[in-house]
């Protein structure tokens, strides 16, 4: 709601700076966006009001801002003072100082640069989960995959809310339910009690995924940003004693556990769902899709150390080789579009289109 405040005011102040100069037709009263905001109180419009104000091209441009926070318009919408102090970073990007850096901060009455989100709570994962998930881990599919795949799309909806955790969220929030849609929409296989997806490999976590968002509205920047945050969430921390007071709580336990963040980045997700309008007063089943990232918790602490960090490097790796595809995707056709400016091509030539709109969708190379 803020950032589409913003995003109003500032085209209203300068239009033709954020839309380009190929919008100057629209500058007749009825598309006039200054105009159109005349009637319009933004400090206490709705949602929709802000939105019925906008044109289809406008919101097709706020929309790709959202999508990609990384991007040039998103930045300058998110550059105001205001916006910075409500702009929350991912609670796993949170410096190990940061107690000490906020305390110093309040003493000095000077703010700190940016806020983190505090660490979720852990959730619970009872003997019995844990001996179905050793139960199956033995004979069926790995599921190492699956889990990146939800903890990428974890990423996408911190980073694209700007709420840590996301299990703060409350259920009256409108943001709630729309948090729940992205998962749905993301990860289905999460949120259908009856899915029997499970991918291969990364590069089935990156095509399928990838596929998922609205054409145009992702880049090999932002993805590989996801994908950095997944690994990071899936590396395991060194090995840390265990004092007897943390051996006789099991959530104790899996907070100091190597597989922590993993664990941590499941239970925020699990709390989002598990905050769902209340169950029918008969109904005893448990929520599937807590139910769900329960088990997924499970193959977590039972998975070796030396597994979830090769998957945690592959990821890196793979998220280092899509961001440097993407750069040379968007050089080439910069180079593209100077040469076919200065030059006309001749009959005889051969057209080599370049991979700059291609880019938008990975190339897949397996690493070896």
């Amino acid at each position: 709601m803020d950032v589409l405040k913003r995003f109003e005011e500032e085209a209203a102040e300068d239009e033709a700076a954020i839309f380009g100069p190929n919008d100057e037709e629209s500058s007749d009263d009825e598309n006039d966006l200054e105009n159109r905001l005349e009637k319009v109180d933004l400090d206490h419009a709705s949602y929709d009001e802000l939105w019925s104000a906008l044109t289809p091209a406008e919101r097709d441009k706020f929309l790709k801002a959202l999508n990609d926070p990384s991007s040039e318009l998103a930045q300058q919408l998110l550059a105001s003072e205001e916006l910075e102090e409500q702009t929350v970073e991912p609670w796993w990007d949170r410096p190990s100082d940061y107690e000490k850096e906020e305390q110093d901060a309040m003493v000095s009455v000077t703010k700190i640069s940016r806020r983190y989100g505090a660490r979720p709570a852990m959730m619970d994962v009872s003997a019995p989960v844990m001996n179905a998930s050793a139960g199956v881990a033995a004979t069926g599919p790995s599921l190492l995959y699956n889990i990146c795949a939800v903890l990428m799309a974890y990423a996408y909806v911190t980073r694209y809310l700007s709420t840590s955790p996301v299990g703060s969220i409350l259920p009256e929030d409108a943001e709630h339910e729309e948090a729940r849609r992205m998962f749905t929409r993301l990860v289905p296989f999460l949120t259908d009690r009856k899915s029997k997806t499970v991918l291969p490999s990364l590069s089935g976590v990156i095509t399928d995924l990838w596929s998922r968002f609205e054409p145009e509205t992702m880049t090999p920047k932002f993805f590989s940003l996801l994908m950095q945050d997944a690994a990071k969430l899936l590396r395991p921390a060194p090995v840390l004693s265990l004092s007897p007071t943390h051996l006789t709580s099991p959530t104790k336990e899996f907070d100091v556990h190597p597989s922590a963040n993993a664990l941590l980045a499941l239970s925020d997700v699990s709390t989002l769902f598990a905050a769902s309008p209340p169950r029918p007063p008969h109904s005893r089943a448990p929520n599937p899709t807590v139910a769900k990232l329960a088990f997924y918790g499970a193959r977590i602490i039972s998975t070796p150390t030396y597994i979830l960090t090769a998957l945690a490097d592959e990821t890196s790796v793979r998220a280092n080789l899509l961001e440097r595809e993407g750069k040379l995707d968007a050089a080439a056709m910069s180079d593209h579009i100077m040469t076919g400016s200065s030059r006309a091509q001749s009959p005889s030539s051969t057209s080599a289109t370049p991979a700059g709109p291609s880019s938008h969708r990975p190339r897949i190379e397996e690493l070896t």
